[in-house]
């Protein structure tokens, strides 16, 4: 009988090394995902503030699109109107008018926050927005959500998102 304690009793310490040896080998992952714990928080955070930008780059695309339909009908009226002057200055033997030329449509900003689709040529557009294209656009947006996802900025509220963007095409 005792010949079998001895048996188990080596069978146990040969488990218990095993089990040594795999915690072992467990362990650096095991510590490594409990460091990553306490920044799940902070991931969440900017994941989110990143979406908020995501949404303004969306209200702001949609608005572009519609000022751009807008602005096409309004180009398309003009030439039409343009093309039948210049029939009738023709027919009276008078020199033709020329087509004016095609609206370009980009994105105004004001250091207030107010992101809006404008004509680049406005004149009277104020004095301290910045107009820029709508591609320029989405590029800082999109720098913008890499350095909210890399923590280098972190917004405060809704409200800021837009007073970044600005601040960013200002550079």
């Amino acid at each position: 009988m005792s010949n079998q304690r001895e048996w188990s009793l080596n069978k146990f310490l040969g488990e218990v090394r095993e089990l040594k040896e795999r915690m072992e080998k467990v362990f650096p992952s095991y510590l490594a995902s409990l460091e990553k714990i306490p920044q799940l928080p902070v991931e969440f955070e900017h994941r989110w503030w990143s979406s908020r930008v995501e949404v303004l780059l969306e209200k702001v695309s949609a608005d572009y699109q519609k000022y751009q339909v807008q602005a096409q009908k309004a180009d398309f009226l003009g030439k039409f109107m343009t093309l039948g002057i210049d029939v009738a200055l023709k027919a009276g033997g008078m020199q033709p008018v020329a087509l004016p030329p095609s609206p370009r449509i980009g994105i105004s900003m004001s250091p207030s926050g107010k992101i809006e689709p404008a004509l680049i040529d406005d004149l009277n557009r104020q004095p301290d927005a910045i107009l820029i294209t709508f591609e320029k656009f989405e590029a800082i947006t999109q720098r913008l959500k890499g350095e909210i996802l890399k923590g280098k900025v972190v917004p405060k509220s809704e409200d800021e998102i837009p007073r970044l963007v600005y601040g960013l095409a200002a550079e």
